[in-house]
């Protein structure tokens, strides 16, 4: 999508990256930097297809992934999943954080990886933030430069094994942590509106690109679009169809951003019933037709 455009981890490779293995994982990190001025990305949004585990040693980081936006801290991991869109980044110059890449077409041949997305099913989110314990995260830091230097040995042998054990152990400290997280969130009670709210907007990010009236959510939900209404305005002072159009807008301009696609093909990816009615639909929301938006450069 465009100048965002789909981003895959080949399109990365080459970005000065610290290691690459097997072309399915890319690993980087800030820690030897003996000068890190930090940086902001607010440009057009960019949707990954890949997995993403960030992990914070120090500092702070504001990124937006999906339209919400999360600030990752100290001891904090950030996993985004595949199919994320992120429109904003500002890292701090004191941050000091690594980043484990995975391709996500090519993870379902990598058993032990396929245990992170698993992380999914425990996790209201499908991009999530996990704080962890000051040794927990030492730990997994740990594991993490030790990841490295099994990629960087060319002469070690059953390398795989060796980056399954890694694995392992990183991901038995962050699921313990997650693990004594949840626990601790059921001691306190979240309100049914909450709940419902919660569970809309995982209805959204799934079936935004087919489903934009309130009556199929309120069906999947066993309420009724009036009572949804008023539920998310309460939670969220917003009114459902405000969530449902801005997962629409978001891909659509990012997809008119790309400059790779025409209008009729983001009205089709879009499923909408011809080019008239997305541009009618684009015009409503944004303020003007998809064309003067492109023209402008998205401002």
């Amino acid at each position: 999508m465009g100048n965002i455009r789909e981003v895959t981890l080949s399109m990365i490779h080459d970005k000065g990256h610290k290691m690459i293995y097997n072309d399915f994982m890319l690993l980087d990190d800030n820690f030897d930097d003996e000068v890190f001025k930090g940086f902001t990305y607010a440009g057009n949004p960019l949707k990954i297809l890949f997995v993403m585990q960030m992990m914070c040693v120090r500092g702070r980081m504001r990124i937006r992934v999906n339209l919400k936006e999360m600030v990752v801290e100290e001891n904090d991991i950030l996993l985004v999943t595949p199919g994320s869109i992120i429109d904003l980044v500002v890292c701090e110059g004191d941050c000091r954080m690594a980043v484990i890449h995975i391709d996500n077409a090519k993870i379902s041949r990598q058993p032990t990886l396929k245990i992170m997305l698993q992380f999914r099913t425990i996790i209201k989110y499908d991009s999530f933030i996990t704080h962890l314990s000051p040794s927990s995260m030492s730990q997994i830091v740990n594991g993490y430069k030790l990841l490295c230097n099994i990629v960087n040995d060319d002469e070690l042998r059953y390398k795989d094994e060796a980056m399954e054990g890694c694995f392992q152990m990183m991901i038995s400290y962050w699921m313990s942590e997650i693990m004594k997280q949840n626990e601790n969130e059921t001691k306190v009670k979240i309100s049914r509106n909450e709940q419902i709210f919660k569970t809309f907007l995982q209805l959204v990010q799934k079936n935004y690109m087919t489903n934009r009236e309130v009556a199929f959510y309120a069906d999947k939900l066993c309420i009724t679009p009036k009572y949804l209404g008023v539920v998310v305005s309460q939670v969220s002072k917003r009114r459902p169809l405000d969530w449902i159009r801005d997962y629409v807008i978001l891909d659509a301009k990012a997809m008119l951003l790309s400059r790779e696609y025409s209008i009729q093909q983001i009205s089709q990816h879009l499923n909408f019933p011809n080019p008239s009615f997305f541009s009618k639909y684009f015009r409503e929301a944004v303020g003007y037709s998809p064309s003067k938006y492109l023209n402008n450069e998205g401002e």
